[in-house]
């Protein structure tokens, strides 16, 4: 989830710093930006989230010179929407840039900054004007073909087919009336869904070993990100960074980095389903672990729009940052 007002306040730390070293910028003053001025204006926390963010936002741009280059275009600031669609080139809410430099960076402020995207696996419709659901599912997601550009087998149908078939003694019901902890969801949809999925991403990989790396690379976007996460009880915020198109830390007229680059995975090692708050074995999610520390859960969850338009999409996320990438730590700034 993001945190917005701590977007806002990130916002106000990069002009701060831009305005008190003389750096030219400019903002794209879309719908998301009017949306953080307009909560920041109105919020009554300022002065507790910038003692978060300013620190953080600081720490960052030490280790990025390109944001202080004075020469040629001004920074260009642009603003993601709150929710990250799978066109988007990057899942971070705050974008910079120089295109003149062919220099991008993306800044993640998130409760949990590592949620890289959300995809639909299956959807139905109600005819509102018969008040009735059709018969079947009117589409199951080809997610092989979405993400690989290697379509799914067959036998994934097949399964999804039958697993889906399932609902029909439902189909009276409103969907919002399935509370997502309703035992039928859980252990007749879900979990046999992630099962299904578990079980065509190896069958995939087995033939195709450029699918690890393009797994990572379809979610990832195309921009580097850092993420800002507080942590209020030891009042301090940390800071990571996925580095793997090396476009985070380069040095001006330098092949070097600041920021150490993560390298892409090439190989499935291990499914399976993930362990809950206290140990048990989810049902609702499932982790695939690669080669360099990567990994990726998928969670399924049901919804529903104004309409009752029925669906199950996957959330994306990495649980951790793979290994070698860069993590580091700032103090809030003191109180006033």
């Amino acid at each position: 989830m993001i945190n917005s007002l701590l977007v806002a306040a990130s916002l106000k730390s990069i002009e701060e710093i831009l305005d008190d070293r003389g750096i030219p910028y400019k903002l794209e003053e879309n719908s998301a930006y009017k949306g953080y001025k307009e909560l920041w204006e109105r919020s009554e926390e300022k002065d507790f989230v910038l003692r978060q963010a300013r620190p953080a936002i600081k720490r960052i741009f030490s280790k990025e010179p390109y944001v202080f280059k004075s020469d040629g275009d001004p920074l260009y600031i642009r603003f993601n929407d709150a929710k990250r669609r799978l066109k988007k080139d990057s899942f971070g809410e705050i974008l910079l840039e120089r295109a003149d430099k062919d220099w991008r960076i993306s800044l993640s402020v998130k409760s949990d900054a590592k949620v890289l995207a959300t995809m639909p696996v299956a959807d139905r419709d109600m005819d509102v004007f018969m008040n009735r659901v059709m018969n079947a599912f009117n589409e199951i997601d080809d997610f092989g073909d979405r993400i690989f550009g290697i379509p799914c087998s067959q036998q994934y149908f097949l399964d999804m087919n039958a697993i889906l078939s399932r609902f029909e003694p439902y189909d009276k019901q409103r969907w919002s009336e399935l509370r997502r902890d309703d035992p039928f969801v859980y252990s007749t949809l879900i979990t046999p869904m992630l099962k299904a999925i578990g079980d065509e991403i190896p069958r995939i990989c087995k033939d195709h070993p450029e699918a690890p790396q393009r797994l990572i690379d379809y979610f990832y976007g195309k921009i580097d990100y850092y993420y800002i996460n507080p942590i209020d009880e030891v009042q301090v915020t940390r800071i990571g960074a996925v580095n793997s198109r090396r476009g985070l830390g380069r040095i001006p007229n330098n092949t070097n980095l600041f920021t150490p680059q993560v390298k892409f995975p090439t190989q499935l090692l291990d499914v399976r389903f993930a362990n809950g708050r206290y140990g048990e074995l989810s049902q609702d999610t499932i982790q695939f672990s690669f080669d360099g520390g990567w990994s990726v859960c998928l969670t399924i969850v049901p919804g529903s729009d104004e309409a009752d338009e029925r669906s199950f999409a996957l959330n994306v996320y990495l649980p951790v940052t793979p290994f070698g990438s860069y993590r580091d730590q700032v103090d809030w700034e003191p109180e006033a």
